[in-house]
């Protein structure tokens, strides 16, 4: 019973994904830009898995801010749901060494010197900035002919120890991977 459930839900936050994706305008959909984006970013967080050890169950799941942002406000509406066992927890980080607890990094901005700090953390970077998978963003929002859309590195996600579940790279509109030959 608790796997139907499960398959439910993975099932509804697809669809709701999806929903949130494609079909009607982003801004005719009766929220703002930055409030859509937030409710993509929820979104996303059903389909990325981290290590085990950073998925335990009564600890929030720390989505971090870094610096003052447009989506501030927006993310912080997201506080307190649920994500699986885990729930959501908004925090803004002042300074680049205090990311080690974060699960997600939200980056309004390129923060040049931030990837060496983030290169050994299993922190999903995500960013709505034009160009963010070439600054180390690993989930990339844009709004594209008025819809929501979002660019993957999955590489970059994986070599910090993310599963990004397939589904959710069905969706983006470009996944960077680089495939290995023998």
């Amino acid at each position: 019973m608790a796997n139907r459930s499960m398959r439910w839900r993975w099932g509804a936050g697809c669809a709701m994904l999806f929903a949130l994706l494609s079909g009607r305008p982003a801004l005719a959909q009766g929220g703002s830009p930055e409030a859509l984006k937030a409710e993509v970013v929820y979104r996303l967080l059903m389909f990325v898995n981290w290590p085990a050890e950073r998925e335990l169950a009564g600890r929030p799941l720390q989505l971090c801010t870094l610096g003052e942002g447009r989506m501030d406000q927006a993310l912080q509406s997201l506080a307190g749901r649920p994500i699986r066992h885990l729930s959501v927890d908004i925090r803004r980080q002042p300074r680049a060494d205090q990311l080690a607890g974060c699960h997600l990094l939200y980056l309004p901005t390129p923060q040049p010197g931030l990837r060496p700090a983030l290169a050994e953390l299993p922190v999903l970077v995500v960013s709505d900035a034009t160009a963010m998978l070439e600054q180390g963003a690993m989930i990339n929002l844009q709004i594209e002919d008025g819809r929501i859309v979002f660019d993957v590195d999955l590489d970059a996600a994986r070599r910090v120890g993310l599963a990004v579940s397939t589904k959710l790279l069905r969706l983006a509109r470009y996944v960077r991977h680089q495939t290995t030959s023998p």
